[in-house]
C-alpha cells in the first residue's frame, strides 16, 4: 500500500487533481451538493462558513451569499481565492480568527474523520460560538462502506489519512454535545457513504 499511499497523498495536497479525482469517485459530488441545497439556505444573503474548505470545491454554491471558507491547507486556501468567489481564511478549525456569532450557518464536509474526538469537540465548540443562537451546522462525514460489496469504497479508506473514520452512533455521540440534532441520515456519494447531521445552536 506504500506506493499508493503516496500517490494519494500527493494528488490530496495539489488542488487540481484533489478536486478532478474526487469529481470522479463521488460523481461529481451529486449527492452532496444535493443536501447542501436541501439543509442551507442558499441566495439569501446569509452569512456561511465553510470549515473544512479545501480548495473551495463547494462555494459555488453560496453565490450571493457572505461566504468564508476556511482551511489549514495554505496551498487550497490560495488556490481557492485565485480560482473561487468569497473569502478565504488560512486557519485551525479550532481557532478561526473571527467573532462570535458571525456566521448564520455552517458547512463542514469530510473535515471530522480527520481528527481525534478530543480535536473534533474543540472544532464543535469553534462553529458553536461561530453561530448565532438558532444557527445550524450541516455536517457531512465518512463511515466505514456499508456494503462489504464497496471494495474500492473500502480501499480508499484504507490508504487515505482519515485515520478516525467514526460509526454513525459515534459521531452522534459527539454531535449530541453540540446541541440539538435536528435531523440526520446515511447517504452515498459515488463510492463513498457519509453520515449527515444537522446540528442547531
Amino acid at each position: 500500500m506504500g506506493l499508493l499511499s503516496t500517490v494519494v497523498e500527493k494528488v490530496s495536497d495539489n488542488p487540481v487533481l484533489f478536486i478532478f479525482f474526487r469529481s470522479i469517485l463521488e460523481n461529481d459530488f451529486k449527492a452532496i451538493r444535493a443536501q447542501i441545497k436541501k439543509e442551507m439556505r442558499l441566495g439569501k444573503g446569509l452569512r456561511t462558513l465553510d470549515l473544512g474548505c479545501g480548495p473551495g470545491a463547494f462555494a459555488d454554491a453560496f453565490l450571493g451569499d457572505d461566504y468564508v471558507g476556511a482551511d489549514l491547507n495554505q496551498r487550497y486556501i490560495e488556490w481557492a481565492k485565485r480560482h473561487r468567489k468569497g473569502s478565504f481564511l488560512t486557519c485551525d478549525a479550532r481557532a478561526v480568527p473571527l467573532p462570535d456569532e458571525r456566521f448564520d450557518q455552517a458547512l463542514i464536509f469530510g473535515l471530522l474523520h480527520h481528527l481525534p474526538d478530543d480535536v473534533t469537540r474543540a472544532v464543535l465548540q469553534e462553529t458553536r460560538r461561530l453561530l448565532v443562537p438558532g444557527g445550524r451546522a450541516l455536517v457531512i462525514e465518512d463511515i466505514p462502506a456499508v456494503s462489504k460489496l464497496n471494495l474500492i469504497g473500502h480501499l480508499i479508506h484504507h490508504i487515505e489519512n482519515g485515520e478516525h473514520i467514526r460509526p454513525q452512533a459515534d459521531y452522534r455521540r459527539l454531535f449530541l454535545e453540540f446541541g440539538k440534532l435536528e435531523n440526520e441520515e446515511i447517504l452515498r456519494s459515488g463510492i463513498c457513504d457519509y453520515y449527515k447531521a444537522v446540528l442547531v445552536k
